[in-house]
């Protein structure tokens, strides 16, 4: 597995509201180290807030329940750096649940070897990076609600939320929940 990434914002920059965001990042376009990776995310962060300063930042409801949720580490919930996870089915190898990332905090570059996801968008924003195949660049993308990714076993990707970002995830997971994470580059512990 390559720890090397070169990145393309061709896609990011195909929508005009976020050329100066894809511009500005290209200027930073290898990951090849976690302080890289690091730097990286938190740029892309800090690019957003600049951009789209006076863009309100809402959280609804469900988004706040959710956090409290987890915030108090009830029953199936996890917490992380980034927000935390709250599950709403594990019936293995079957999973479903929300991935809850506060603005500013972003997973770990990860793949997986047998877990297959599916990604639905359900408020805020944010970026992904993925790939598909190791001779090609993590692409970069604009996340918005009803943005959906698949990622099939060996795909690396990463969630950053730009603003507060809720994500459903639904996954097939033959190893077990949690069992088929490889992380490539993990977030500074407090990546805010």
């Amino acid at each position: 597995m390559s720890t090397d990434f070169d990145l393309n914002h061709n896609k990011l920059a195909g929508d005009s509201t976020y050329v100066a965001i894809a511009t500005s990042l290209s200027g930073q376009s290898r990951i090849d180290s976690r302080e890289a990776f690091n730097r990286y995310c938190r740029k892309a962060c800090s690019l957003w807030r600049e951009h789209f300063s006076d863009a309100p930042n809402g959280q609804s409801a469900f988004f706040c329940e959710l956090l409290e949720r987890i915030n108090r580490r009830d029953e199936e919930t996890i917490q992380t750096s980034w927000g935390g996870v709250v599950i709403f089915l594990h019936d293995p190898p079957r999973v479903e649940k929300y991935l809850v990332i506060r603005q500013g905090g972003y997973l770990a570059l990860e793949t997986h070897e047998q877990k297959d996801e599916h990604l639905h968008v359900q408020e805020g924003a944010g970026l992904v990076l993925w790939r598909n195949a190791a001779s090609k660049p993590l692409t970069v993308e604009a996340l918005a609600p009803g943005s959906r990714f698949h990622f099939e076993p060996g795909m690396e990707h990463c969630l950053i939320g730009t603003e507060n970002l809720l994500v459903f995830e639904r996954s097939i997971d033959p190893k077990g929940m949690d069992q088929d994470l490889v992380f490539i580059y993990e977030p500074d512990s407090n990546n805010f």
